[in-house]
């Protein structure tokens, strides 16, 4: 099947006298990751909120493909291919990893034909005996395409280890590795993270790195919010800056981090992030 751009067209979002989202266009293409950055108060938050569905707009539009879902929930979105990771990871913390990963995949994108992550169907026909149970627990089917979904990612992702650990009991890092994993679960077009690096040390993140460039060669579209400035621009194909609640500036990484504006405005308050340390504060 074909992936599915995402666009947000002259978004407008109004707190009484103050405009947070100011006529901001966005395109997000399947394949690519997109960074949002700015100072705090930029808007990017509010205009994660707008694509995502927790917020309305007061004018523009949210496209997905062809379809405007600007008035869709978020759990419609979801099933339309958009969705999203949280900066404080949500899962069910009482679950097993791989009752979270179900969850996910029962909730998955039913027109989706296609594999995760440039994987092949090879070995997608084995189902565990802990996936089973989980099945069973959770009142669904014992076998089809949603036990193949979850020991898919669960093996590509390296948590077959511990797929019947509870996600409570891991740690940050291992927890928004979860969260990602039960994303992709849902057969997403594009994935909003916001985030993502929040909490992780030096390697996780370089991990991170990794998995967020693999998910893109499979086709999937990546729209990233994260105080990590460095981790933005090393990974992202295009990147928009926001000021004020409007973009300042759009583009491949280099451009956008010589604009003056850029500069002067934001990474003028992060010169350690900058000069090749994180550091910018949301």
């Amino acid at each position: 099947m074909s992936r599915h751009v995402l666009q947000a067209v002259g978004l407008v979002r109004r707190y009484g006298g103050l405009t947070a989202v100011d006529h901001v266009d966005l395109v997000a293409p399947p394949g690519m990751i997109t960074g949002l950055i700015g100072p705090n108060g930029a808007g990017k938050s509010t205009l994660f909120s707008l694509l995502t569905g927790v917020e309305q707009p007061d004018e523009g539009k949210v496209v997905l493909g062809s379809t405007d879902i600007t008035r869709m929930r978020p759990d419609i979105r979801s099933r339309r291919g958009l969705v999203q990771t949280f900066q404080v990871p949500s899962l069910f913390p009482t679950l097993t990893v791989a009752d979270n990963l179900l969850v996910g995949a029962e909730n998955r994108r039913r027109d989706y034909a296609g594999g995760l992550l440039g994987l092949s169907a090879q070995g997608r026909g084995r189902v565990s005996h802990s996936i089973e149970r989980g099945l069973e627990r959770l009142g669904l089917a014992p076998k089809g395409p949603v036990t193949q979904i979850v020991e898919e990612v669960l093996d590509s992702l390296g948590l077959s280890d511990v797929r019947d650990t509870i996600a409570g009991t891991l740690p940050t890092g291992a927890l928004r590795l979860v969260e990602f994993a039960r994303a992709l679960c849902a057969r997403p077009d594009i994935l909003l993270l916001d985030e993502p690096a929040s909490g992780l040390d030096s390697e996780e993140t370089a991990k991170l790195s990794q998995l967020l460039r693999r998910t893109a060669a499979g086709g999937v579209g990546i729209v990233i919010v994260d105080h990590d400035v460095d981790l933005v621009f090393s990974v992202v194909d295009q990147v928009y800056a926001m000021v004020g609640g409007r973009v300042v500036a759009s583009g491949d990484p280099q451009t956008v981090r010589n604009d003056p504006t850029v500069r002067s405005v934001y990474l003028a308050q992060a010169p350690l992030a900058a000069a090749g340390q994180s550091g910018e504060a949301r």
